[in-house]
């Protein structure tokens, strides 16, 4: 049960050992708090119906005003530097849960299962609404109110502990049924992960710029808010089902809680009558009777909060210790020389899928080769590229780099090797020179150079920063908004800047003009000059520019060759390439 609150220990210790330190404190200070204000009371009636003695109304009084201020004081620091603390080590977690999700195999984020365990990994960490480490609070607040109760209990068994008995099983009664409530909540709740990711999909189309024009163009907008409607409609009524849930438990506590205060208040005016106690002992006991009511409810909650959310830690340790396979290798390579890429009778099956994305795939690309990838859509192509960078690995077969399996390949380092342009490229609401240098060392001069280069010159002088404008206007209301072949431009920039020896080009002219795609393909070999260049278009007229012709076909290369040899054979290229070029030639 506590296994998440270890973690949330050894973790919190790691970050700000004061976050652990001041939570326990403030608790320890807090419960207190409540001993001394039923004590104190007590001995201060007593003595003003008794003897009336100065000196000990003045001790009573200070230690009663004293402890109370000088308690008050250090749990406000305890409780609000905690908090700050507790930001911290918060967005440390949050850091290190990035690092984990920067890292996990791009395999992990297409799958739904991988979504619903990241899902309920911060359900652990951040309780629904109750915020990041609510679950050690709850731990804490449970220690505290124990330490609380073992106090106010051993006041109350003095007088009867019939009545301390009557407390504890009417307390534990609507407990269980409190925890009945939260199981049921949990259970519950396993389908509201599921519909709420369903519901912030819908939500986002509508927030997303990029489905502006579909939603417009196509009418969209009622039919998308009826499958929203769809998923919040069943969200709500599981949280519905949940909140009756907690509306009985709720009716049952007030119950006990007014069968408990009936039966103490009934025998201490009773015993007062009788002359069994004094006034100031009915103060006290009155005030333990309620103190203790709420110490013991508030520490079962506590603890039924634990066990509702502790459920969840599995998950969260899932989620943190998956295996990394694509990191897995640890083989340096020799960054300076030439590099030879081979497939070996590789085949590839997405998850969940039956069918062969590719199959028997056996090609070499020598170092500063220009090979054209080719064929219609769905035979093999775009896999074929993900399998070369590792987003994937083979299901069958094997990739070499200069002779290692990729493998066994340090992961960053191979990542290293080679540069992209994909069809689906991202730019950052950065600088323009953040966006084409990225990671790498910054150069200014070379990121003007290239800008200009990739055809952006002119626009870099009619923007107000030049290279220093933002992409976007996310943080800068004058930021630049490029049209999509500019911002095609800036990715291309982007992978020239890397200057790795392989050179991936995925479409890299699907949203150019055709004067600035005319221009890419007139520098196309003075851009890949001595580096290894994958080309992919559908647009074949630029295959013409690479030395060999590779042409997917259900996942299979069914033909290979130069533009000249494919031609000249009449098979599936010459097919494709005279359906294209038919309508240039009219």
């Amino acid at each position: 049960m506590f296994k998440g609150i270890l973690f949330f220990l050894r973790n919190g210790w790691r970050y700000d050992k004061r976050y652990i330190l001041w939570r326990v404190l403030y608790q320890f200070i807090h419960s207190l708090i409540p001993i001394v204000a039923t004590i104190m009371p007590k001995l201060i009636i007593d003595e003003l119906m008794g003897n009336q003695e100065t000196e000990k109304l003045l001790m009573y009084v200070s230690i009663l005003v004293v402890y109370t201020a000088a308690a008050t004081l250090f749990s406000e620091y305890f409780n609000w530097d905690g908090f700050s603390r507790r930001c911290r080590v918060n967005a440390e977690f949050d850091s290190d849960l990035h690092r984990h999700l920067a890292e996990a195999d791009f395999e992990r984020l297409e799958d739904p299962n991988f979504l619903d365990m990241q899902k309920k990994a911060g359900k652990f960490l951040y309780c629904d609404w109750h915020g990041f480490g609510y679950l050690l609070d709850c731990w804490l607040n449970a220690l505290g109110h124990i330490f609380t109760l073992i106090g106010i209990a051993a006041i109350i068994a003095t007088i009867d502990v019939r009545i301390l008995i009557l407390f504890i099983v009417l307390i534990i009664l609507g407990a269980l049924i409190e925890k009945r409530a939260k199981q049921n909540a949990i259970r519950l709740s396993e389908g509201i992960i599921k519909d709420q990711r369903g519901w912030m999909y819908y939500a986002g189309l509508f927030q997303d710029h990029g489905f502006a024009k579909e939603i417009r163009l196509n009418s969209l907008g009622k039919w998308l808010l009826d499958r929203e409607r769809n998923y919040f409609t069943k969200v709500n009524e599981n949280q519905k089902k949940q909140n009756d849930g907690f509306m009985i438990s709720g009716f049952f506590g007030a119950v006990f809680t007014l069968v408990q205060q009936s039966a103490a208040y009934a025998y201490l005016i009773y015993c007062v009558v009788s002359g069994a106690i004094s006034i100031g002992s009915f103060s006290m006991y009155t005030g333990a009777v309620a103190t203790f009511s709420i110490a013991l409810r508030k520490a079962l909650d506590s603890l039924i909060e634990i066990h509702a959310y502790d459920a969840y830690y599995d998950k969260l340790d899932e989620y943190l210790n998956l295996p990394r396979k694509l990191r897995q290798g640890r083989e340096l390579m020799d960054g300076d020389r030439g590099h030879l890429i081979e497939f070996r009778n590789v085949a590839f099956r997405y998850s969940g899928s039956d069918a062969y994305a590719l199959k028997n795939v056996n090609i070499t690309i020598p170092f500063g080769q220009k090979l054209s990838i080719v064929g219609e859509n769905g035979a093999g192509k775009t896999t074929f590229v993900k399998l070369l960078t590792r987003m994937y690995d083979p299901t069958e077969g094997e990739i070499l780099f200069d002779g290692v399996n990729i493998k066994k390949i340090d992961y960053d380092q191979y990542m290293s090797f080679f540069a992209s342009v994909f069809q689906d490229y991202k730019l950052f609401s950065f600088s323009i020179k953040d966006n084409v240098a990225l990671a790498q060392p910054m150069d200014e001069s070379k990121v003007r150079d290239i800008l200009a280069y990739v055809g952006l010159g002119e626009k870099l002088c009619k923007l107000h920063n030049g290279i220093d404008t933002s992409v976007f206007k996310n943080f800068d209301e004058e930021g630049f908004e490029p049209s999509g072949g500019e911002g095609q431009k800036i990715a291309l920039a982007r992978a020239l800047y890397k200057d790795a020896p392989v050179m991936i080009l995925d479409e890299p002219t699907a949203a150019m003009d055709p004067k600035a795609e005319y221009e890419l393909y007139q520098r196309f070999n003075e851009m890949v000059q001595g580096k290894t260049a994958v080309y992919i278009s559908h647009r074949l007229s630029s295959a013409k520019f690479c030395d060999v012709i590779a042409v997917f076909s259900n996942g299979q290369i069914v033909e290979y060759g130069s533009h000249d040899e494919l031609y000249r054979k009449g098979g599936l290229y010459t097919e494709l390439f005279s359906m294209q070029s038919q309508y240039y030639s009219q």
